[in-house]
């Protein structure tokens, strides 16, 4: 994985209030990167594909990362 690939796409937190979290949730289906969430200007939380979650943490307890998870 290069650099590039490791940035992020961002939106505010507010846009889920105003009625853009489909539109949100399909892009991050689309382009399969997920997605960086930012509430009172912090990154807040990290959206992203259930598949790919499932891929990254094989691959953190694969390498010995995390035996518990």
């Amino acid at each position: 994985m290069n650099f590039k690939d490791m940035m992020l796409d961002s939106v505010k937190a507010r846009e889920f209030n105003r009625g853009q979290s489909a539109k949100i949730f399909k892009q991050v289906e689309e382009s399969k990167k997920p997605i960086k969430v930012i509430k009172n200007s912090k990154e807040y939380m990290v959206i992203m594909e259930y598949e790919q979650y499932l891929k990254m943490m094989a691959k953190l307890n694969n390498g010995g990362l995390n035996e518990n998870v």
